[in-house]
């Protein structure tokens, strides 16, 4: 498994500011209204899932990574576009007959009335 590379603190600041321009909500409890939960131990921000826009700030981050030389260097790799297999190496469908899965019942395989369960108030009154 590959180490991640530190980021370094430079490069921090910047991060503080994408994540404030892809915040969808003024005020959040689960992060204070930063945007961002706190900075793990490979100094990168760990975003609030609630209040922050994850698929547009990573675009941003990828721009940002390949334009700047230093962490194009650290980090390219990890965002590399992965190449696009041919049909062969896709994983198959788990219906190809081109069936639907049967559908379930919201109650399950005996969706009907249930008798009592044991110990119940009902199932006493019954064997009375």
């Amino acid at each position: 498994m590959d180490k991640v590379p530190r980021l370094p603190d430079e490069h921090l600041d910047k991060a503080k500011e994408m994540v404030l321009r892809h915040r969808s909500r003024k005020s959040c409890k689960a992060c204070y209204d930063r945007g961002y939960q706190g900075i793990n131990e490979l100094n990168m921000l760990v975003t609030c899932p609630k209040c922050v826009d994850g698929v547009g700030l990573m675009e941003e981050w990828r721009a940002y990574v390949k334009d700047t030389p230093a962490l194009a260097e650290m980090y390219g790799d990890y965002f590399d576009e992965e190449p696009e297999g041919d049909e062969a190496t896709k994983p198959a469908a788990p219906h190809m007959d081109g069936k639907s899965p049967k559908a379930i019942p919201a109650g399950g395989k005996n969706s009907g009335p249930q008798p009592p369960r044991a110990g119940s108030r009902l199932r006493r009154q019954a064997e009375r």
